[in-house]
């Protein structure tokens, strides 16, 4: 089974998966004159994940850019409470040319998914 699915699709196995939670704040939220902080959440446990791939395949890196290619999507990922789907947008793509001893082309890939 994979770690995560992106619009049903089974991604390639990231190399590390972080998945911080968030929470969001209004605009009013912040320190007055005083300096006492004044916090307006307005939703709490936003999910993130901090996706990794190392060494991974053309074609590899072509299933990942095909699934995160919409506005938004639903993805799939293990969370302490199990699998839960959540719908997300991609944020910046860091991808990286590696060419390994055996001449293979290989590519390093960063990307961050976030809930809507």
């Amino acid at each position: 089974m994979a770690i995560i699915s992106i619009g049903g699709v089974a991604m390639p196995s990231p190399t590390s998966f972080k998945p911080p939670e968030y929470d969001l704040h209004s605009g009013d939220t912040g320190r007055d004159g005083t300096g006492t902080m004044h916090i307006e959440r307005v939703r709490q446990g936003i999910h993130k994940i901090n996706l990794e791939w190392k060494g991974i395949t053309s074609s590899q890196l072509n299933t990942i850019k095909a699934a995160i290619k919409p506005a938004s999507f639903y993805a799939t990922f293990p969370t302490s409470g199990g699998n839960i789907t959540c719908r997300m947008y991609a944020g910046d793509r860091n991808i990286e040319l590696a060419i390994y001893n055996d001449g293979n082309i290989r590519w390093n890939m960063t990307l961050d998914l976030i809930e809507l």
